[in-house]
């Protein structure tokens, strides 16, 4: 017994001064200080892009995460919130040309679902079932680059077919394990994505409830779960989401409503664009219009508009013939006109009577030139 407990306490000493020893070894320390050191450097580069982030930064947070070395699958793995932040920030890029190539190629690489890197992120984030808005924006990224790649139309039809089928496995694994903690909000934005970015916007179905009800015949227990689930008070999740697309519905139809209101009447050149509301501006337009309609009775074919008749016969003779060029010009010389061209004349001729004696042998010179006369109407009428 004796000889036991010494030996016991013999390999319990050498064992504390082996870890002793091995705690004072320089090199050990070392390797612990280096450690330290690269940890703390990432957490403030990290720090650095987060900062970015919130600026609304977003395409200088993705490049100085590339230049940091963050966009890795193994810094993925070992921190979590650098993969959220990289998905937040993709989700949210307005546009993924603003991006250099190589840091475009990345990103796209990292959200087109048949990429090995885009598998193994799926791996990562679709098991942690309480990231329900990170996996949304997943979602997201994954249509825009869908999206973007529009050229490569069977490739992109595939990857149209494999995401709707990873979202459906997703809400389905979310809807019947997710029972007490539900992200309400998460869940119905991603039944919406589903609905207006997978099936309105890349198939290109036209929007309509039948959508949603073809999910839930897919998942026959979605609707009784999502009833059962309230997003506000009285309101379920499924009661929002069908308000939801009865208002992007309305919204639909009132833009469509808009374009085919778009097409403008032809403004004439002394008349405003109608900027305002229609049914303001319409009493406006009849006006101008009925305007030019009485203008045009007077106005010459070249624009001229006559000024009052004065008295001054220069005047009443060039407003006479100007309004018989307009008529002419109008195809409206015909046995009315003339008869009301005689009739004007006469009315002239009654007011000014000191003119009467001229035209005493205004006869015998008209059946003297109105053989010229006749030529020269009928070649204004050819005209």
């Amino acid at each position: 017994m004796a000889a036991s407990e010494i030996m016991n306490n013999a390999s319990v000493y050498s064992l504390d001064s082996s870890l002793r020893d091995l705690l004072n070894d320089d090199l050990f320390n070392n390797r612990d200080e280096s450690t330290k050191s690269r940890n703390d450097e990432r957490n403030e580069v990290f720090q650095e892009c987060l900062n970015l982030f919130i600026k609304r930064e977003i395409k200088s947070c993705l490049e100085r995460m590339s230049e940091a070395g963050f966009i890795d699958l193994t810094v993925f793995k070992s921190n979590s919130m650098i993969l959220d932040l990289f998905i937040s920030a993709c989700d949210i890029v307005p546009n993924f040309n603003e991006l250099d190539l190589t840091l475009k190629a990345e990103v796209l690489n990292i959200f087109t679902l048949d990429d090995p890197r885009c598998i193994e992120i799926q791996e990562i984030i679709l098991k942690d079932l309480n990231k329900l808005l990170v996996i949304n924006k997943f979602f997201r990224s994954c249509v825009k680059v869908i999206q973007f790649n529009e050229a490569e139309h069977v490739k992109r039809e595939e990857n149209i077919l494999d995401l709707e089928s990873i979202i459906i496995n997703f809400i389905f694994l979310y809807t019947t394990r997710m029972r007490t903690t539900v992200d309400v909000f998460g869940l119905q934005e991603l039944i919406e994505i589903f609905i207006f970015q997978v099936k309105v916007k890349l198939e290109r179905k036209k929007l309509s409830t039948s959508l949603y009800w073809a999910l839930c015949k897919t998942l026959p227990n979605l609707s009784s779960t999502l009833n059962g689930v309230y997003s506000s008070k009285d309101v379920s999740i499924e009661s929002a989401i069908l308000h939801s697309i009865g208002n992007r519905m309305q919204n639909d139809k009132a833009k469509w409503k808009g374009r085919s209101k778009g097409v403008k009447p032809k403004i004439h050149h002394f008349q405003e664009p109608l900027l305002h509301n229609d049914s303001e501006e319409q009493p406006k337009t009849e006006n101008v219009l009925k305007k030019r309609n009485s203008i045009d009775d007077i106005v010459d074919r070249g624009g001229t508009i006559p000024h009052e008749p004065k008295n001054d016969i220069g005047v009443l003779a060039g407003s006479f013939w100007t309004a018989l060029k307009h008529h002419f010009t109008k195809n409206l010389l015909n046995k009315n006109g003339l008869l009301l061209g005689c009739l004007l004349l006469l009315l002239c001729l009654k007011k000014y009577k000191p003119l009467m004696a001229i035209f005493k042998h205004v006869p015998t010179a008209f059946r003297s030139v109105s053989p010229h006369i006749v030529s020269l109407l009928k070649l204004l009428a050819s005209i």
